[in-house]
């Protein structure tokens, strides 16, 4: 009897050629279970639950599979930062928005003159501290807006409010590749709903 034999000694000498038998078998088998726990080298048809693993907290299967592999790997740090402003932006580049801009006090404006009256913001005196707004620099979907909204709530402190996904920088192209549908929206998508 092997020294990794686990089978109690009471078993017979069929069950001891069967396990003999498997255990050749499995020493032949390449050793992936390491392979299966890194972003990196997962097979792509496994993403899903290594995502479903390491709590990913917005997932799409749409995305491509570099995408896919850059939200997991990015899952255990968002995690330990979670409620921080880089939080917030390691999950927004995380999902391929990495030059968004996060204004805190989203709603909050001085009378100063330094902000023109362009509805996007409100003048409220001393309030709207737990405010934040996104800026993005990339053009996206009113649907991916709402998907980094879903994101953006799981990974802010619960007393911090986002007001807007304001993408009127990124500018769409008349190029014919985007038509008007009601997937794009010209400016801000209002998160407050």
């Amino acid at each position: 009897m092997a020294d990794t034999d686990l089978l109690p000694p009471s078993s017979t000498p069929l069950e001891r050629a069967i396990a003999r038998s498997a255990g050749a078998r499995f020493a032949a088998l390449p050793a992936v279970v390491a392979s299966l726990w890194n972003a990196q080298t997962c097979p792509p048809a496994i993403l899903p639950w290594l995502a479903w693993a390491m709590s990913v907290d917005e997932w799409n299967e749409q995305w491509g599979v570099d995408k896919k592999r850059a939200v997991i790997a990015e899952s255990r740090l968002i995690h330990q930062q979670k409620g921080t402003v880089a939080a917030i932006r390691r999950a927004l580049t995380a999902i391929g928005q990495p030059d968004a801009i996060i204004i805190e006090r989203g709603n909050y404006v001085r009378y100063n003159g330094a902000v023109s009256y362009d509805g996007s913001s409100n003048h409220q005196g001393s309030g709207g501290w737990a405010s934040y707004r996104v800026i993005l620099k990339s053009a996206c979907t009113i649907e991916q807006a709402y998907q980094i909204k879903r994101l953006l709530n799981a990974v802010q402190r619960n007393c911090i409010v986002l007001t807007a996904i304001d993408f009127r920088a990124a500018t769409n192209s008349y190029n014919g590749a985007i038509t008007h549908n009601g997937a794009y929206t010209h400016g801000v998508v209002d998160t407050t709903l």
